[in-house]
């Protein structure tokens, strides 16, 4: 019997598959993006929903063609991954850009990742390009995506489009040679300080911390990370806690400057300004406000031998926004005007195991939308992954759109246990030894309660 062979944009199936006929399908349909419903049909749906059928219909074409030759290459593990998905379908938006033809990758890996990292290279890269920009595609801002691209092509890091901070030569040097588990964000910041001839330790520090949030005001913050960078060795969480101070005196006073100052004179200023600051937040510490209507969520699980609770709970007076705000080392507690007048509304994602408790993210709502636009870890950091499932499955229920940036903190990157019955068999846990653990809660609490101490012995 003679086989048929069906060409499609060079790309030969044998005959087609079931996975080649839903391609197809929804290639040539008109579908409405319908989100990640759990199905591979609901995912690949989605993407081509949000590629014009009118205007450049090769990104279209693009994500067909790609989708159809991972399969013809056995790439089975790869297709049936939602954020290698995605990453795909942001290839195809790049379509048009492609310095070689999908059709001629070759699988040389079983490994999903380095399939991917391969593709992605195949596809934009001519000339070198840093390791760390090839997550640009799992995520969504496209301008970074671009820079990948850019950069495949041989243009120069000063040359790049949309660029949010002046790079000297060496900046654009180091930027190339940023750690490959950074973001791109981490990585401007790292070029910034290792530009400036900040150590290793230092560029890492000012990597993780909160000036990776921002790049407004860039002249001025181009100034601390120099003046940050002249020194050695620094605490990151002193660095943090400067870095607020100086946030919050730049907003109120934009002349304000790093002429002239010095490392133990910040602190001191530092120091004193956050008593005053935490003060004023303990004064403000009475106001209450109504819920917002949205249940809050609990979760019992046994894992390595612990019951674990989770509990996603709202704060709902001002005493608890400084409390949280105090135990995460961030501004939570400034949002206590939008809270009382009804704009948003803050919960606190907790984990309990035995007697200790510890908070995973705090998260915001925007209740006009009903929308998570906010969702942190301690020092604004990214959650956890175990925190994005609760917090998934939380919105899910309470019918909350998720719109914060969904990428985790590396440190963090922990799969969530499977529920399991809450007495689960004894002989199908695993046993670990676990090192003791400091109770930070007791400890910050200590200091304050001697900050208190001195404050009233001063009056």
């Amino acid at each position: 019997m003679k086989t048929t062979v069906t060409t499609l944009a060079n790309i030969a199936v044998h005959p087609k598959s079931a996975f080649t006929q839903l391609v197809e399908r929804l290639f040539a349909e008109n579908a409405k993006t319908i989100g990640n419903q759990g199905t591979l049909t609901s995912v690949i749906g989605t993407c081509f929903a949000s590629m014009s059928q009118v205007q450049h219909t090769w990104k279209r074409e693009a994500f067909r063609d790609v989708l159809l030759h991972l399969e013809a290459q056995g790439c089975y593990g790869l297709l049936r991954d939602t954020a290698c998905i995605n990453a795909l379908a942001n290839i195809a938006s790049f379509g048009n850009k492609l310095v070689r033809e999908i059709h001629t990758w070759k699988k040389d890996s079983c490994v999903v990742e380095n399939q991917m990292s391969a593709l992605i290279k195949h596809c934009f890269v001519q000339y070198e390009v840093p390791e760390f920009l090839e997550n640009a595609f799992y995520y969504e801002n496209k301008v970074h995506m671009l820079w990948y691209v850019q950069l495949g092509r041989g243009e120069s890091v000063m040359s790049l489009s949309g660029f949010p901070v002046k790079f000297t030569k060496k900046m654009a040097h180091e930027f190339k040679n940023a750690p490959a588990n950074y973001t791109v964000v981490q990585a401007i910041r790292w070029a910034q300080a290792k530009g400036y001839g900040a150590s290793a330790e230092i560029a890492e520090t000012l990597a993780w911390s909160s000036l990776t949030e921002h790049f407004e005001h860039e002249e001025f913050w181009a100034t601390v990370i120099c003046f940050l960078a002249k020194h050695e060795t620094l605490s990151y969480d002193k660095v943090q806690e400067i870095l607020f101070y100086i946030h919050n005196q730049f907003e109120e006073n934009k002349n304000y400057t790093m002429e002239g100052r010095n490392w133990n004179a910040l602190v001191k200023q530092s120091d004193e300004w956050h008593i005053y600051y935490h003060k004023r937040m303990a004064a403000l510490n009475r106001a209450d406000w109504e819920t917002s209507g949205i249940h809050d969520f609990a979760k019992t699980m046994v894992y390595e031998g612990e019951t674990i609770h989770y509990n996603i709970i709202e704060l709902t007076n001002s005493e608890a926004l400084y409390e949280e705000g105090y135990e995460m080392s961030h501004c939570v507690a400034e949002y206590e005007y939008e809270c009382i007048e009804g704009s948003s509304a803050i919960f606190s994602l907790r984990k309990k195991v035995a007697e200790t408790e510890e908070i995973l993210a705090t998260i915001e709502v925007a209740l006009a939308i009903k929308t998570i636009v906010q969702a942190k870890a301690k020092y604004n950091e990214n959650i956890s992954l175990v925190a994005e499932n609760l917090l998934t499955e939380w919105a899910e229920k309470e019918q909350l759109t998720l719109d914060y940036d969904e990428y985790y903190a590396g440190e963090h990157q922990v799969v969530v246990p499977q529920a399991a019955p809450l007495y689960a068999p004894q002989d199908n846990v695993a046993h670990r030894t676990k090192a003791p653990e400091v109770n930070w809660k007791l400890v910050l609490y200590i200091i304050l309660l001697l900050a208190k101490a001195c404050a009233m012995m001063a009056k």
